[in-house]
């Protein structure tokens, strides 16, 4: 997490807050997946591409290309393959959400 958030409680508010659309989004696409629904699929990521414009540019790009190839399993009508990475990617978005949500209420309990 960048120094920025740290200084600025605000702003790590709001990511925090972008962080959660983009779990919300992420389930959104994942039903989508197992639905067939490639309308669905592909509206849920290009949304969750534009909430990680706030985020870091080493995890965007990462986050990014994963989104970009379940848009393209998705397009190609392989759902499964698209929802096997999008169930992975929403597991890893929980967990690092509740490690930074856990770090902040730590160093809170310390000031």
């Amino acid at each position: 997490m960048s120094h920025a958030y740290e200084e600025n409680p605000a702003e790590l508010d709001r990511w925090l807050r972008r962080c959660d659309e983009v779990l919300a989004l992420l389930d959104c696409a994942l039903r989508g997946c197992r639905a067939g629904k490639r309308p669905v699929v592909e509206e849920a990521l290009r949304e969750s591409m534009q909430c990680l414009e706030l985020a870091s540019e080493d995890v965007a790009g990462r986050v990014v290309g994963i989104l970009e190839f379940c848009m393209t399993e998705s397009a190609e009508g392989r759902f499964d393959e698209a929802a096997e990475m999008l169930a992975d990617l929403k597991e890893s978005w929980t967990e690092a959400i509740a490690s930074i949500r856990r770090d902040r209420s730590r160093a809170a309990n310390l000031n």
